[in-house]
């Protein structure tokens, strides 16, 4: 999971670079309205998933979820393909072909394996697209939000437990899955309807959930797309600014594991934020030397 959790931030670092402007999702990165935007977006999607799961309407959840994951495979792939096809025809061809190759192995395997093979994909690539999207302070302010309402959501009204639970069984790239015994398969998570162990059983494999390296890696695309890119040690003073929010976001996740060995669902971005913001601001000060309006990105 720590693996998992690196590769995606490192990746959306390497990738964000390519995209052009008009992939951003917000016109502009450093308006304190976005967050917000995005929140709301969350919420209303978030509510449209549980009304359709309530009603077993899984076939329209995972019609929402397959579009989706296509489309933003696509977002993820054509940018690598114009590296040697400036044209565009050949590079869209390829990404067509690949992802609906990814797609096909999703819908008919639906492996745990393949899974988080096309979970990598779409974190990696949704990471970087919203951190390139957003600066700084917009990230920071997303990121204390988030944190609030995961724990909402897990402690007070658990319905992103009920979410986890409901899309879980559907086969979809919404959690990381990590086996713990030999055999395992996604068969007996269906079989069973929950990822979650009944009783005294003993679990079988442990999940984390997309958002819980989606969100703390934007603040390390931001970092390396928007700090000045000072003269420092190695490397430039925005990438180890990124680093410490990378390592931060570790540092939280290893408290959260611990947690996690106990049983009980937990809310993964209160730990994960918190160590991602405060790695940044630590780093931040280490490297550019200074405490102020500049680690949010403010001149």
């Amino acid at each position: 999971m720590a693996a998992i959790y690196l590769f995606v931030q490192t990746g959306a670092i390497f990738l964000a670079p390519l995209f052009m402007p008009e992939f951003s999702a917000f016109p502009e990165p450093n308006d304190p309205i976005n967050p917000f935007i995005y929140i709301f977006l969350v919420l209303v999607m978030t509510g449209i998933i549980l009304i359709l799961i309530k009603y077993g309407r899984k076939r329209i959840v995972q019609s929402i979820f397959y579009v989706s994951i296509f489309i933003t495979m696509l977002y993820v792939f054509i940018p690598l393909f114009l590296l040697v096809d400036q044209e565009g025809t050949l590079a869209l061809l390829a990404s067509l072909a690949l992802a609906g190759g990814l797609m096909y192995l999703l819908v008919r395997r639906g492996e745990w394996y393949v899974i988080d093979g096309v979970g990598l994909i779409i974190a990696v690539g949704v990471t970087a697209i919203l951190g390139m999207s957003l600066g700084i302070l917009p990230v920071i302010i997303l990121l204390i939000i988030m944190a609030v309402y995961d724990a909402i959501s897990v402690y007070k009204t658990k319905h992103m437990i009920t979410l986890a639970e409901g899309v879980s069984t559907m086969r979809l790239p919404v959690l990381f899955i990590v086996p713990q015994k030999e055999g395992f398969s996604m068969d007996n998570v269906v079989k069973k309807g929950s990822i979650l162990p009944k009783n005294d059983e003993p679990r079988d494999a442990f999940y984390m959930g997309l958002g819980d390296t989606v969100i703390p890696g934007l603040l390390a695309v931001s970092a390396s797309l928007y700090l000045p890119q000072s003269a420092s040690f190695l490397m430039t003073a925005n990438l180890w600014a990124a680093a410490g929010a990378m390592i931060g976001g570790l540092l939280g996740y290893l408290v959260l594991f611990r947690y996690v060995l106990r049983g009980r669902p937990q809310a993964g971005l209160p730990f994960l934020d918190t160590g991602a913001i405060a790695g940044y601001l630590i780093v931040y000060a280490l490297a550019y030397g200074e405490i102020g309006l500049g680690m949010l990105g403010l001149s």
